[in-house]
């Protein structure tokens, strides 16, 4: 039998004793019928390169295409339709994938699929080898990984990533290859770099006119009010129309893909616990855990600790305020009552806001390992529940934490220039910080130089690792000289990414920042172009150079988030009124509008209303899905239904 290629690694930690591994490879050697894994398993042992033991994991094409049935993979058949793969009818599909019709990353999420139904027996309460307790019917490999034990990870395919990469992005600006991403990644990623893209694009359009606005106001010296007025209208209104775009084009995506479905018919995350129970939808063993007592981890725990999370974001907010304003005091003339404006005084009263926005960052990124393990702690059943939690506690969050400052400073102390300072340092802070950690520092740490200094210090320190040659039976070892053994390092050389929530959080920070104040800084939306354009490079060069593969997701949409952007969106047509009322106060372009302050309010309250009623509109105008993917619905359902048709008459 020829080698079959390596799918899914498995890396086993040194305090992984010989008896666990050995449990490990007989239940993922079992056959399928017998509730194993049916996979075939090749160890690497350790070697100078890498001082932990490898297990590789593999199946044959025919395994392969039973699970994607028993998962319901969607692909698109020789006809033109898509629909569920079947070992049966395997030969109407066209083969253009790795393995048949499935790309790597339906591979990988059969494999992986097949590692994780592989479930303790009832009466099993402790982990065999270590000990620890256990639910009653846990998924072993997964209880496993939970101690640390060992790690799965997807192996890398150098030449399809060497392609992908080389040939269809590097060199694009705004253009990412989509379908190629999401054959080798999956649909999560697929999505993150679609949605990356088309707000990208949008920004643009945005960043065009906002600079134009910004130089006509600032150095043209041209009476700027009412275009200032039309400029800033017209962008929250564009904000609703891009959200369309997406919907649309989301849609396209889940249709040509297959992800859609009804979310209590998605298979449970490899994490979720519970009892294994009969479903009387599927008829199969699947694991139950009552949507009580997640609701009581919620409100009893995770809302607490979320507010007292809150409360300290404050406290931190107002101990800044104090600050900068004694900065000022300190450095303000106390005849002219002016700031001076030379250098060093410039310098020094820029420190309170720089320093303010790196306490920002250090805190977003403890509360978000506070969120992930407080969302994996109640147990949702599936991943785009387990999503849409984490993201909701880390947008209250990043909201109180991040913009309570900005309004505070626009609604409260109704200081349209501190808040332009402070929208400028937040941005320009953020960006470089953001770059400099995601993209730099792991470059750095994977120099040859780098890791050859890591490996002196290691040794030197005492706290070098030494190989452990293991003893277990029932699976063959592979040789050193083994090709697989060389990509399975190169797999493993990289940062592990745990998902694409801190991806997502900074385009929705971002966007907050220049939407949500558009109207007195037009500027913000050039600096979030530019910064888009290399956090775009710098997202495909982390994911395909400096990265461990991510386990493929097959998610219907960007779940939650699209909900936080939108409702970010609302909340720029009240924001944007509110500081355009205070702008054009007292204005004399805005002279004989309104004979009091209670009709100028009204004035905009009206005109907020109605820009509402402008937003609120196109989303029922504009359909959600385009009118070619709704003809090839209409075909594909239409070409089903007299297959049944016929079937039945024969």
């Amino acid at each position: 039998m020829p080698d079959l290629p390596t799918y899914v690694l498995i890396q086993v930690r040194r305090k992984c004793c010989d008896e666990t591994l050995q449990f490990i490879i007989d239940e993922l050697s079992k056959p399928w019928q017998e509730n194993g894994g049916g996979l075939k398993l090749e160890l690497q042992n350790p070697s100078e390169l890498y001082p932990e033991t490898l297990i590789h994991v593999s199946a044959t094409n025919e395994h392969i295409f039973k699970i994607a049935e028993y998962i319901e993979v969607k692909k698109t058949d020789s006809d033109g339709f898509v629909r569920p793969i079947t070992e049966e009818n395997i030969e109407d599909f066209p083969y253009s994938g790795r393995v048949g019709p499935l790309t790597l990353s339906d591979v990988q999420r059969c494999i992986l699929h097949a590692i994780n139904r592989v479930h303790f027996e009832k009466g099993v309460t402790t982990l065999p080898g270590h000990g620890s307790k256990i639910l009653k019917g846990a998924p072993v490999v997964s209880s496993y990984e939970e101690k640390h034990l060992i790690e799965v990870i997807p192996c890398h395919d150098d030449e399809d990533l060497q392609n992908l990469y080389n040939k269809n992005w590097r060199k694009q600006i705004f253009h990412s290859p989509i379908q190629e991403i999401r054959d080798y990644f999956g649909e999560s990623v697929a999505l993150y770099f679609s949605f990356e893209g088309l707000y990208t694009k949008f920004l643009s359009f945005v960043a065009v006119f906002g600079g134009i606005q910004y130089l006509l106001e600032t150095y043209a010296g041209i009476d700027h009010v009412w275009s200032n007025v039309v400029f800033s209208l017209s962008v929250v209104l564009s904000v609703a129309i891009y959200f369309e775009f997406w919907k649309r084009r989301s849609n396209e995506h889940s249709f040509n893909w297959g992800s859609s479905g009804k979310l209590r018919h998605k298979p449970p995350r490899p994490e979720f616990r519970g009892e294994l129970i009969l479903s009387e939808v599927t008829g199969r063993e699947e694991m139950y855990y009552p949507t009580s007592k997640t609701r009581k981890k919620i409100f009893m725990v995770s809302v607490p600790v979320t507010i007292a999370c809150l409360s300290l974001a404050l406290f931190f907010m107002f101990a800044y305020l104090s600050i900068e304003t004694a900065v000022l005091e300190w450095f303000t003339d106390p005849e002219s009552g002016e700031l001076s404006s030379d250098l060093v005084t410039t310098i020094l009263t820029s420190l309170p806001s720089i320093g303010y926005s790196l306490l920002i960052i250090v805190f977003n990124s403890i509360y978000l390992k506070i969120a992930r393990k407080l969302t994996i702690w109640e147990n949702h059943r599936t991943q785009e529940q387990h999503d849409t939690h984490i993201t909701i506690k880390l947008v209250i969050f990043e909201f109180v934490n991040t913009f309570i400052g900005l309004f505070y400073t626009a609604m409260y102390l109704k200081d349209l220039k501190a808040l332009k300072s402070q929208l400028f340092t937040t941005l320009l802070v953020q960006q470089v910080v953001n770059q400099i950690q995601e993209v730099f520092v792991p470059f750095l740490l994977q120099q040859p130089s780098s890791v050859k200094l890591q490996r002196k210090l290691s040794k030197k320190l005492g706290v070098e690792e030494k190989r452990q040659k293991r003893n277990v039976n029932g699976i063959s070892e592979l040789s050193d000289s083994d090709s697989r053994c060389t990509e399975a390092l190169n797999s493993l050389n990289g940062i592990h990414l745990e998902g694409l929530h801190d991806d997502f959080m900074e385009l929705w920070l971002q966007f907050g920042h220049v939407f949500l104040f558009i109207s007195v800084y037009p500027l913000a939306a050039l600096l979030a172009l530019l910064n888009n354009i290399t956090e775009m490079w710098g997202d495909r060069y982390k994911l395909c150079r400096l990265s461990n593969k991510p386990k493929p997701m097959c998610i219907r949409d960007i779940g939650a988030w699209y909900a936080a952007f939108r409702l970010t969106g609302i909340l720029s047509i009240l924001s944007n009124c509110w500081l355009l009322s205070l702008d054009l106060y007292g204005s004399p372009a805005t002279e004989g509008l309104t004979s009091s302050d209670q009709e100028w309010t009204i004035l905009w309250i009206i005109v907020e209303h109605l820009l509402l009623l402008v937003f609120f509109g196109l989303d029922k105008l504009i359909s959600d899905v385009a009118k070619h993917v709704k003809i090839q619905m209409d075909k594909t359902d239409f070409h089903f239904k007299n297959n049944v048709i016929k079937q039945k008459m024969d």
